[in-house]
């Protein structure tokens, strides 16, 4: 169980979710014989690079209260870790699209309860936003799901 110290480790810790999620993103594409799954996942790649830019730039900026640690210090890491099951090497695009719902549901809930817990503006603004892109992000893969769910019984 791992508890911040700082607005620095949590901003560092977003960072590095939001790197391993690029990567995970990547890989995934990497693997889909779908082309539109593929370059689903091959965008969400890119917004999660845009979304490292602005954590960056609000760490290295420093414009924010560092007294919101005291409303964040008791968030708790492994609530915020999607419950996915990482052992298939080769999934199909329907389980690789749950994985990564799972993933987008987990982050989108450690930024929006980061967002209710910070008194910064700024950490709040930003936070906000990114839980709103995670939905969206989510929000996109469930529609990808639902057309392939169809185009599979259609099959049929």
């Amino acid at each position: 169980m791992e508890k911040y110290n700082s607005i620095d480790e949590v901003l560092n810790f977003a960072i590095e979710q939001e790197q391993g999620e690029v990567d995970f993103y990547n890989e995934l594409a990497d693997k889909m014989s779908k082309p539109k799954v593929e370059q689903l996942f091959r965008d969400i790649a890119i917004e999660k690079q845009n979304h490292i830019l602005k954590l960056e730039a609000i760490r290295i900026s420093g414009t924010f209260d560092h007294n919101s640690y005291d409303q964040i210090k008791e968030l708790k890491t492994e609530h915020y870790i999607a419950d996915v099951d990482y052992s298939n090497e080769d999934p199909n695009f329907h389980d690789a699209l749950i994985m990564a719902m799972e993933k987008e549901k987990a982050t989108f809930m450690f930024y929006w309860d980061l967002a209710e817990r910070v008194s910064s503006p700024d950490l709040q603004d930003l936070f906000y936003m990114l839980a709103l892109h995670e939905a969206k992000q989510k929000v996109k893969m469930e529609i990808q799901f639902d057309r392939d769910c169809e185009e599979h019984f259609e099959e049929e």
